[in-house]
């Protein structure tokens, strides 16, 4: 039997919280009981201060190349990126669902597309570009609508 499953990945750089739907069944009745959650996922690390995570590193010289140095928050949100994409590896090799939606603002999806494998980047169906992780419930579902 074929899975009719979405999964739905809510996040920005410290937060996210990820969805199971059937698509059908959500555009038709339009309820946030058709959102069912599967997990929440924070890094706290993303909100502390720049200082309290900075080091005194600077950019090095890796293969033959200069490998400039990054922020610490963008490296704490790469860490959590690295670490969402892992989450959606494990659902699709598990065949947990059928396609992903993805929303994230645009700094972070990049992070989320520069580390998706292939086999999990083929099941992307939808990307919006947009910091939705405050919203919950009629809000989020509302929201939703407007892109889907």
């Amino acid at each position: 039997m074929e899975n009719t499953k979405t999964w739905l990945l809510i996040a920005n750089a410290s937060k996210a919280q990820l969805y199971s739907l059937h698509k059908a069944r959500f555009f038709q009745e339009q309820h946030p009981q058709n959102l069912n959650s599967i997990a929440q996922y924070t890094h706290d690390k993303s909100r502390q201060k720049g200082t309290e995570l900075a080091t005194d590193k600077l950019g090095g010289f890796g293969t033959g190349t200069f490998v400039e140095a990054t922020t610490p928050k963008f490296h704490e949100a790469e860490v959590f990126a690295i670490e969402l994409i892992q989450h959606l590896n494990e659902g699709r090799a598990a065949g947990s669902f059928r396609d992903i939606v993805l929303i994230a603002p645009p700094t972070f999806m990049g992070l989320l597309h520069k580390h998706m494998p292939q086999e999990t980047h083929k099941l992307i169906s939808q990307t919006i570009e947009k910091d939705y992780t405050a919203f919950s419930g009629h809000e989020l579902v509302k929201n939703l609508m407007t892109h889907f």
